[in-house]
């Protein structure tokens, strides 16, 4: 059983119990287990709990131990059984709607019967919502238009990445467990790294594929199957993520994997090289012009059969890639190792979990040269945005840290709030205390583009900002952006020399691939941030680093790349000037 097994079983059962009104502090707790769990490995996890030993984990403890112990032996957990009988999966995805949260949701299924988005729109425009308690014709209105914006924002529709990963982990690990495969992949989306997935596709290489549709009906994230066939199983896993499993004979899996990572154009563009070159790809294999099969090991010696530089996943969206690979001039795009640290981090002397010194510590035992401590500023109330006083002790507890962490360069940060008129949440005075600031926006959503953008603006404008954070504002399947001019933004951030910020919060992940690619190439600089608000999440980092492969981005575009003298002398400046050619 998986890691991601662990982790899928105690969200879906924190969401169900969010959706009962069960007791806040228990929900925080499964979710704050599930994140833990996500940083161990799958034998830690059950040779920790069968040793007694992963209760003693902070935030873990007995009742959490328990429950694993139960998945261990049972596959599932009981109480989560009878939660998945007491709410139709319908139920959950209602809450995609904006202004519908788990309360609400509860509410309308309870009162009204009502188990899915399409019932609750006929329920809006027949009238019934507004019987509630607490509605009325203005919130029918407001569902409504909801409904109608969610349709058109494919994103809202689709599933998170972090969500898809975790069911192709968890059903890749089952499958490996009692099939006998050569290869076993996720494809399509997931493998592409697209910030969000229509389904989650996986290929199988195997001589017997026959057992596959039975084994998937017994995997504790099986639903309900769609169609089964002996080279291709299609069934429905938690909270109705599709999932699409196609079975090959092993010399066909790389071409199978191939065509089933896609992207359909680049899968097509592929396919038009080798018949320029008198052969046909598909599916099955590379063949010549007498049907004579070219043999490969790997997607690797197929891109080199057809003249090609082999193509990352992340970069196969019909964008230029066919050409740059023919020419052998893909981008050096980011790995892991060039990331030199972190510069939006909360601990929990705002909202964040955890203490200054154990972000650090988990940051250092990362790799990490520097982090920078970035909690909030005071007008956030709902995050314990720190007052004055708690700001000067911060600094101290801060000056601590450093005196007592070597090899890691700590920086004094803030996570400033952009007020409604664009003015900042600290005078000049004030922000010349940090070694860095962050602003960003958490208030007044509604606010039209040109007043929006004109916010930003001010902010970049103002000389004391180093980074805009989650420029966007979007929360992926529960919140859409706020309207903005992006492009004004990406200028005046360069013209200003500030950078924006990839959110790496797998929430998040903004800005997405395509708005980062377009400010790196209109010269604004990118920083890669995890967010993080417990150790845990410092691992963020590696969705970040999806969307700048995805968005072409090198090591010269991204701040954190960068060695701290050159960062300091960067965040140093005090007089922002426009950037020089990269």
């Amino acid at each position: 059983m998986s890691s991601a097994t662990f982790v899928l079983l105690f969200r879906e059962l924190a969401d169900l119990l969010e959706l009962k009104g069960d007791n806040p502090f228990k929900i925080r707790a499964y979710r704050r287990a599930a994140d833990i769990l996500e940083t161990l490995d799958r034998e830690d996890v059950a040779e920790l709990a069968r040793e007694g030993q992963l209760k003693k984990i902070n935030g873990i403890g007995v009742a959490i131990e328990d429950k694993v112990l139960e998945i261990l032996d049972t596959g599932t957990l009981k109480v989560l059984e009878d939660l998945r009988a007491e709410y139709p999966p319908g139920v959950m995805e209602m809450q995609k709607v904006p202004g519908i949260g788990p309360r609400t949701a509860s509410l309308i299924f309870h009162e009204l019967g009502v188990k899915d988005i399409d019932e609750l729109e006929e329920a809006a425009r027949s009238g019934k919502l507004r019987t509630l308690p607490g509605m009325g014709d203005k919130t029918e209105e407001n569902i409504l238009r909801a409904i109608e914006k969610l349709k058109e924002e494919e994103d809202m529709t689709r599933i998170p990445l972090v969500d898809a990963d975790l069911v192709a982990e968890s059903l890749i690990g089952f499958i490996k467990s009692h099939v006998e495969a050569d290869e076993v992949s996720a494809a399509g989306s997931v493998r592409r790294r697209k910030e969000t997935c229509g389904d989650v596709d996986i290929v199988v290489g195997t001589e017997d594929g026959s057992l596959i549709s039975d084994l998937i009906s017994s995997w504790n994230g099986f639903q309900s199957m769609i169609s089964s066939e002996e080279d291709r199983v299609k069934s429905v896993a938690y909270n109705n993520v599709q999932v699409d499993i196609s079975v090959v004979k092993p010399p066909e899996f790389p071409f199978a994997l191939l065509a089933a990572t896609g992207s359909k154009p680049h899968w097509e563009g592929l396919r038009s090289v080798a018949g320029e070159l008198g052969l046909t790809l598909s599916r099955k294999g590379l063949f010549n012009e007498k049907g004579e099969a070219f043999q490969a090991r790997s997607e690797g010696d197929i891109y080199e059969a057809l003249g090609m530089e082999y193509v990352p996943p992340e970069l196969r969206e019909m964008t230029g890639e066919i050409e740059a690979a023919r020419k052998k001039r893909l981008p050096g795009i980011l790995v892991a190792e060039d990331i030199r640290g972190d510069l939006h981090i909360h601990t929990n002397w705002s909202d964040g979990g955890d203490s200054i010194e154990s972000m650090v510590e988990a940051a250092r035992d990362l790799g990490y040269e520097y982090i920078a401590i970035t909690d909030h500023s005071e007008s956030l109330k709902i995050a314990r945005g720190l007052s004055e006083t708690r700001r000067k002790e911060q600094l101290k507890a801060i000056n601590r840290v450093r005196e007592r962490f070597e090899g890691i360069h700590v920086l004094f940060g803030v996570e400033l709030e952009i007020r409604r008129d664009g003015s900042l949440d600290h005078p000049d005075s004030v922000l010349s205390e940090f070694d860095t600031v962050i602003a960003s926006i958490h208030s007044a959503f509604g606010q039209p583009e040109d007043i929006m953008t004109a916010r930003i603006v001010k902010a970049i404008q103002s000389g004391r900002v180093h980074v805009i954070a989650h420029p966007t504002g979007r929360v992926l399947g529960r919140r859409l952006g706020y309207d903005v001019d992006l492009d004004t933004v990406i200028h005046e951030a360069a013209k200003y020399n500030v950078a924006l910020e990839i959110n790496a919060y797998p929430e998040r992940l903004d800005l997405d691939s395509t708005w980062a690619r377009k400010a790196a190439e209109a010269g604004a600089y990118i920083v890669i941030n995890s967010d993080a608000h417990n150790t845990g999440e410092l691992r963020h980092m590696s969705y970040g680093l999806d969307v700048a492969r995805r968005a072409w981005l090198e090591p010269a575009n991204v701040i954190n790349t960068w060695p701290l003298p050159k960062l300091l002398e960067w965040l140093n400046r005090r007089v922002f000037h426009p950037l020089p050619p990269l």
